[in-house]
This record gives structure tokens, C-alpha cells and sequence, in this order.
């Protein structure tokens, strides 16, 4: 959880230790502004909770093109990236759940039943290359806005059951096409999440391509931040092995550290410890979040001088960060 841009709705993961919002103290209880930076939604010991008597709540993928008074001359096609949210501390291959506390490992990713998510010899930082797009028309059509969110599934994933989407179509998960094999998709669909978008613009009009680029929300807490931003709860991906594994950036070519959220501080089993109706200083997050630390990868993207691309988050006081969106817009404001 953490803050909305100058009381904008393009929130800059698991919360800031040292400002994850403020209760505001209105019913049935809710944030009132949001705390220092990056209110993501992916936490291990908050997949398919409940805030203020609303139950099955996940992450939400947001998608927006303009709207009756922003009217945008663009249409865009995404494709996304996905891959493992979590990082249990230990990079042997065994994917365990902490937030099952002494339970046996869940997946073992070094069977030969994990290619795509054990490419680099790493249990995090493998991506996959989601190969359905996702188009995002510009309004007035019908689709210009659309969430897509799963009551049972942490990442809405195709060939995965049961799932329980929330939203009609045009998508209700994002579509797979049976790149992945089955034990991958289960993973996935239970602990993964989307880390990239690679966005492409065309004019509505003659469907020429405007721009491409690929894009990442605002992480202002991570160790590349200015100090006064910089959140020590972001550890250095297998630091506990003495190591820090790096990972492939999608398209361009180059490497950079993975961070995982871990809170070392915190008594064992280390949950993380958030209730909505708290101050912002009673809170403490351990979401085990993993994050590349990518500060040259855009949230931001001019188009023409007057429309831009956004990448951020956006949540309502009465779910917070639990139920936020990664959410990606075209607007002229």
C-alpha cells in the first residue's frame, strides 16, 4: 500500500513501513490519503481477503481510453508479462508458500514441468510473454474501459480452474493460449502477477502505429530512490545466500536486481500486520513482493504533446491496497 501523485489516482507494494496511509475514520471505515508511494496489491498473506466485510478480494488489472470529456484520438494493444510475485528467501528451486507456515514446498521448480518460470535457474525473475493482447479501443466504443479480476484466481490466468471472474468480457483473464504447461499456469494463477506492459499506440483513424514502449509502474521506495524515499524493507532478491540475482528486462536487451519485500525485523512468521481502521504508523508490511528495479522503464509516456500513457495504481479507501489495479490509461489530462 502506498500514496497516490499529488492527490492523483496513479499510485507510486505492500505499504511504506514508515507512511502506509491514513485513516480517515469515516464508515464502515476507510484511507482517507494514501501514505508514502506504491499501494500494490500483491501481499502472500493477503491473496483472496476480506476488508470491511468484502470477501475474495485480488489484485485487479485496470485498463482506460479516455472518456466522454477526454476523448483520445488512439487506440492501444497491450502485451503483458507475467511471472512469480513471491519470493519465500530461499533460491533452491522450491517454491514454498510462507504464508503456510512450515508446510512442505508447493512447487518443485526444478521437475522439467517449469521451462518457462526456471529459464534463468532462478525461482523469481522468469517472465513470460503473454501472447493474446489485450486492445484497449478509444471511447465512445463500448470497450474503451474494462477491469479484468478473478475472485479465486490471484492473476486471472486462461486454462486455469475454478476460477470466478468478476467482470464480463471482453477479457476476463489474460489469455495464455496454452504457452504454459499445466503445473505453470497453476502457479501463476495462484502467485503470480503482471510486471510489464508492452504498449503499442495507433491512430483510431487510419490504424498507423504511433509508438511503442514498454512500461512499469513507479517504485519510489526501492534502493535506486532518493534517501529520503528509500524503504529498507526491499532486500536484494537470494541476499540471504550472500547473492542478488538479476534478471532480463523484456525487450531491451539488459539486466537489473530484483528486490523482494522482507521486513527481517518483524517476529516470526513474519505476516504482515494491516487492518484498514489503523493509523498509518500501527502498520507493518512483509509481502515478499518481488520487483525489478528498473527506474529507466517509463510510468509515463508522451504521445503528442497533449495525450500520454499512465502506468500506476489506483484503489478506493474502502478496500485500500488489498484490492488495488495496476492501472494503464490514454488521456489528454
Amino acid at each position: 500500500m502506498q500514496n497516490e501523485e499529488a492527490g492523483s489516482q496513479y499510485q507510486t507494494n505492500s505499504f511504506n513501513n514508515g507512511d502506509s496511509g491514513q485513516y480517515a475514520g469515516y464508515g464502515p471505515g476507510g484511507i482517507g490519503w494514501w501514505g508514502k508511494n506504491y499501494i500494490s496489491p500483491w501481499d502472500i498473506w493477503f491473496r483472496g481477503a476480506t476488508v470491511n466485510g468484502i470477501n475474495d478480494l485480488q489484485p485487479s488489472y485496470f485498463f482506460s481510453n479516455g472518456n466522454v470529456e477526454d476523448v483520445t484520438p488512439y487506440n492501444i494493444r497491450v502485451f503483458a508479462y507475467a511471472g512469480i510475485a513471491y519470493f519465500d528467501g530461499t533460491d533452491d528451486g522450491q517454491f514454498h508458500d510462507v504464508a503456510q507456515v512450515g508446510a512442505p514446498p508447493i512447487h518443485d521448480l526444478t521437475s522439467g514441468n517449469y521451462p518457462n518460470l526456471y529459464a534463468n535457474g532462478h525461482e523469481v525473475g522468469n517472465l513470460v510473454r503473454i501472447p493474446v493482447p489485450i486492445d484497449v479501443p478509444a471511447y465512445p466504443d463500448p470497450h474503451y474501459s474494462f477491469r479484468i479480476e478473478d475472485k479465486l484466481l490471484h492473476l486471472p490466468l486462461s486454462g486455469v480452474t475454478p476460477a470466478g471472474p468478476k467482470y464480463p468480457p471482453p477479457h476476463t483473464n489474460f489469455d495464455q493460449a496454452g504457452t504454459l504447461l499445466p503445473q505453470e499456469r497453476e502457479l501463476l494463477a495462484h502467485y503470480g502477477k503482471i510486471f510489464f506492459y508492452e504498449v503499442y499506440v495507433t491512430d483510431k483513424v487510419t490504424n498507423a502505429l504511433v509508438l511503442s514502449t514498454l512500461m512499469h509502474p513507479e517504485i519510489k521506495t526501492l534502493p535506486s530512490g532518493i534517501p529520503d524515499d528509500i524503504d529498507a524493507g526491499w532486500k536484494p532478491v537470494d541476499y540471504l545466500a550472500g547473492n542478488h540475482v538479476y534478471a532480463d528486462v523484456p525487450t531491451l536487451g539488459f539486466t537489473v536486481p530484483l528486490y523482494y519485500f522482507y521486513d527481517d525485523t518483524m517476529p516470526l512468521p513474519g505476516k504482515t500486520d494491516w487492518d484498514i481502521t489503523r493509523l498509518s504508523d500501527e502498520n507493518f508490511c512483509n509481502s515478499r513482493e518481488v520487483v525489478f528495479d528498473v527506474p529507466m522503464v517509463p510510468h509515463e509516456v508522451d504521445i503528442d504533446g497533449t495525450y500520454k500513457l499512465r502506468l500506476g495504481f489506483s484503489a478506493t479507501g474502502q478496500t485500500g491496497w488489498v484490492n488495488s489495479a495496476l492501472y494503464l490509461n490514454v488521456t489528454g489530462r
